[in-house]
């Protein structure tokens, strides 16, 4: 988990560009029309959920999604709150974010935020839980409770965190950020089995990255450098300490990316005052397919798919999208009602899928095994 809630992701988001380069930073090109810590909702002026075109096309292009509704459980837990639920284990933040509660079959842990600091960022599969409290400040370096889940051992992070930032997770493997030589902005890669952590990528010096996505392919992420009056975005995925721009992704409008086996998935903004909504791309084997609207913030791998939110617009209601191996789009979940409505962003664990949902029908939150 990345945010706490679509709502928040794009002024969380920019919010990280602004703290992402060491000295005077670069402004980035898009700024929320809310201030972080708004709960505004965006995406009411979305096009509709589905796009004209067929649902699947050897040759890319257009894809419209097919129903394949996964089997949802509601978590017992309020919308409200951070849940993240595993096979065995599962963390609720309440709304506050001062706690993290873990419960398993251990019994339950309290994982406290510490005076001035909130939980931003909870991060769990079979192994391993990361639970990072933030600085409400911004000025003090992020402190990261790292839990072998199966024997209740810590870890401490080497090289240590910055302020803010991204975290992911993927194959026991922490992605996060920290600083480099000369005070610049760096992602670190520490394995959680052995331990040990080495500097990944750095950015270049007054530029930064934001966005850090892992996935079972590589780290994917997306950079920024110090052009004025705005700077330019550049999708990338990571190759031996280098940010390798993606080819198919339009110069400095991109927002999210994640890497797949065959290709990526990622957005562009379309208009940069409304950084909650995106237009949503995929390409595998060479083809690229437009995959419509989306919200932006959403993108999780998850399984063997990427998944990402789609706002409630156009008589549909807000959709949990699936891209799949084979190069589908599928709707794998619902929210309740056709009013108006949107999902924040999605939580997998191992493969387990956390969703929740706000809207005319009714909130819920309720997980699913991804395929």
């Amino acid at each position: 988990m990345r945010a706490f809630g679509t709502y928040a992701a794009g002024a969380l988001l920019v919010g990280g560009l602004l703290a992402g380069c060491a000295g005077d930073e670069p402004a980035p090109t898009a700024e929320p029309s809310s201030t972080p810590g708004t709960t505004e909702s965006p995406g009411t002026s979305e096009s509709p959920s589905t796009i004209d075109g067929p649902t699947e096309s050897p040759d890319g292009g257009p894809v419209a999604p097919t129903a394949a509704l996964l089997d949802w459980t509601p978590t017992g837990e309020s919308p409200d709150d951070v849940v993240v639920v595993g096979g065995q284990w599962r963390v609720r933040v309440p709304g506050e974010g001062d706690r993290a509660e873990l419960r398993g079959p251990d019994g339950p842990r309290t994982i406290e935020a510490g005076t001035g600091r909130r939980i931003e960022e909870v991060l769990l599969d079979e192994e391993w839980l990361v639970v990072v409290a933030q600085d409400e400040q911004g000025t003090r370096a992020a402190e990261a409770t790292v839990v072998e889940l199966s024997t209740g051992d810590g870890r401490r992070l080497t090289p240590p965190p910055a302020s803010g930032g991204s975290w992911a997770m993927h194959g026991g493997t922490l992605h996060y950020p920290t600083t480099g030589p000369q005070e610049t902005y760096c992602l670190a890669a520490f394995d959680l089995a052995s331990g040990q952590g080495e500097v990944d990528y750095c950015a270049a010096p007054r530029h930064g990255f934001a966005g850090v996505v892992a996935s079972s392919t590589t780290t994917a992420l997306m950079t920024f450098d110090d052009a004025r009056p705005v700077s330019c975005r550049t999708l990338a995925t990571l190759t031996d300490g280098v940010a390798e721009p993606l080819a198919e992704a339009p110069a400095c409008t991109g927002w999210d990316v994640a890497a797949t086996p065959t290709g990526a998935v990622w957005s562009v903004l379309t208009d940069e005052n409304q950084v909650g909504v995106g237009a949503f791309s995929a390409s595998a084997d060479g083809a690229t397919y437009d995959l419509g609207t989306g919200a932006t913030g959403t993108l999780t791998p998850c399984g063997d798919s990427v998944y990402f939110a789609r706002n409630a617009a156009g008589g549909q209601p807000a959709q949990l999208l699936r891209w799949t191996p084979e190069a589908t789009l599928e709707v794998a979940y619902e929210a309740p009602g056709d009013g108006p409505g949107f999902l924040g962003e999605p939580a997998c664990a191992g493969d387990v899928l956390t969703v929740s949902a706000f809207g005319a029908g009714g909130d819920e939150q309720v997980s699913a095994v991804a395929p």
